[in-house]
């Protein structure tokens, strides 16, 4: 949805500065707080800014939204303090890897946001000293990365992944995301920042309930393709190796024709029955059920699939510490509340099971990758 082009004034401006926002959760949280800022009459000079790398792609997409676009290196502070002028109501600061040259870039973002004074700061699955008032959403395994698996799910009816079959994933949808962070953003009567007037600090963790083992995951799914009528093959739940699953990802990140891809499907379903294809009349049953279908289903926001190149070598390794955590849960120690999404945005959270039954057309044919 294209906004209009705010006419702005500078001396009554207010913004949400958003960092990083090449990336896909930097993208999605720009656009929905610009959506929501345009819903609110008492807030007209409120805008998003984003700060994005160098020649970002995104400019156009951002400013016919009326997104104010920042470009900077994150390694100049002059850039920076430059890209944090005027009034920052709030800066949400999204996660960044552990190589030494990016921690130096983060580290230089929030030194820059000490100088200037910027007083709530919400950190996406990040943790740092002392900062005034700050809030931290911990993100579990996002939902809409699933849209990755398309390709091994249609060629080989198989939902792969370094877990094993009993393995709990935490997963959140972005929607619960974004409207967390924008109860933040928007609000500072939000619940998230009375909830420590005095600590001024907390981790919130942001996860649907219950978390899905991998079977239950593949069983949710299976289900789901079965709503709509018609005969479907079964979905298997493969454990994958380590390797295998971070190659598949490396080769969906460069497109779906790939030979390479085919050959690690193959070799990582060589033990799985041969995907059966469904026919002419269960394909006309099935176009005829998804028509009745469509007007029930809540499918996402077209702005929340992700892109190939939204996995990017980080991007990945995150997927990867997801599964990890899901084999070692002792390594992450509960902070929050399993309610924290549903204490913030007064709903429940989306659960995995609903992801796809929701968007159950997108797992079925005309791939995204």
């Amino acid at each position: 949805m294209s906004l209009p082009v705010p006419v702005i004034d500078k001396k009554k401006s207010k913004y949400i500065l958003i960092t990083h926002c090449d990336s896909y959760l930097g993208r999605i949280l720009a656009i929905h707080l610009a959506e929501e800022i345009s819903k609110h009459d008492k807030k007209k000079h409120w805008f998003v800014r984003a700060m994005c790398k160098e020649k970002t792609k995104f400019r156009k997409e951002f400013e016919k939204r009326g997104i104010e676009v920042k470009e900077v290196d994150y390694e100049s502070q002059k850039m920076i303090t430059e890209a944090m002028e005027g009034h920052i109501k709030t800066m949400i600061f999204n996660p960044l890897t552990d190589e030494d040259r990016l921690v130096m870039e983060a580290m230089n973002v929030l030194d820059v946001a000490r100088k200037k004074k910027i007083g709530y700061v919400v950190m996406v699955s990040l943790q740092l000293d002392q900062y005034g008032k700050w809030v931290v959403f911990r993100i579990s395994f996002i939902q809409q990365y699933l849209y990755f698996w398309t390709k091994m799910i249609e060629s080989k009816a198989m939902m792969g992944m370094p877990i094993a079959q009993t393995d709990n994933l935490e997963t959140v949808h972005v929607r619960d995301i974004c409207d967390c962070i924008a109860q933040a953003a928007l609000t500072k009567k939000s619940m998230v920042w009375d909830a420590h007037v005095y600590l001024k600090k907390r981790v919130y963790d942001l996860k649907s309930v219950p978390s899905f083992t991998l079977y239950n995951i593949t069983k949710s799914l299976l289900d789901s393709l079965k709503e709509d009528g018609g005969k479907v093959p079964d979905v298997h739940s493969v454990v994958l190796t380590e390797e295998q699953m971070r190659n598949y990802l490396k080769l969906v990140a460069r497109g779906s024709k790939s030979k390479e891809l085919t050959h690690l499907l193959d070799s990582a379903s060589v033990n799985l029955p041969p995907a059966a294809k469904p026919g002419l009349v269960q394909n006309t049953v099935y176009c005829l059920t998804r028509l009745l279908f469509a007007q029930t289903r809540e499918e996402d926001d077209p702005n929340w699939y992700p892109y190939p190149d939204d996995l990017t070598p980080f991007s990945i390794e995150l997927i990867m510490s997801h599964f990890q955590l899901a084999r070692n849960p002792q390594w992450m120690p509960v902070v929050g509340r399993p309610t924290d999404i549903r204490d913030i945005t007064g709903r429940d959270p989306i659960a995995v099971s609903k992801f796809f039954m929701n968007n159950r057309r997108r797992f079925r044919g005309n791939n995204l990758i």
